[in-house]
């Protein structure tokens, strides 16, 4: 294990924040490339409009497909801008509870494994130092888990 002092663990803290920003450019682009496929625009357009290239707006919208065309705020969303733009906790404890959360179920026969629900993506939170404990437990005990 690496011994931090204070401006490595700086540096790391920003590391994870520009990382936890890509993250979410990723998602402001995904309903991007929503919004004006759903304008019934060809990938080339798209890309144009976008200015990106047609073959990345093909992968996005696969990614919108595989996502069901779902793209409405998660929990893991709300944590990551969050914590990229260094908002503030108590909103993001206040939106965190205000969550409809589904949970884990077994995988259906006959898969193995488990099906993650929202609720997952605030105990990874947690696991990767995006969410504190006791922001946890505050989440936690407002919803009743």
């Amino acid at each position: 294990m690496i011994t931090m002092d204070s401006n490595l663990a700086a540096m790391h803290h920003e590391a994870l924040q520009r990382q936890a920003r890509q993250r979410v450019d990723l998602l402001d682009e995904l309903r991007a490339v929503q919004n004006v496929a759903n304008r019934n625009f060809n990938q080339r357009d798209i890309a144009e409009i976008l200015v990106t290239s047609q073959a990345k707006v093909h992968r996005l919208l696969k990614a919108i497909e595989r996502r069901g065309g779902d793209l409405s705020p998660d929990p893991e969303e709300v944590i990551l801008r969050a914590f990229a733009y260094d908002t503030s906790r108590h909103k993001l404890v206040a939106d965190l509870k205000a969550f409809a959360y589904t949970f884990g179920e077994d995988a259906p026969y006959p898969h193995e494994g488990r099906m993650p629900g929202t609720w997952d993506q605030v105990v990874v939170a947690v696991a990767h130092g995006l969410l504190s404990e006791t922001e946890f437990q505050e989440v936690r005990a407002a919803i009743g888990r």
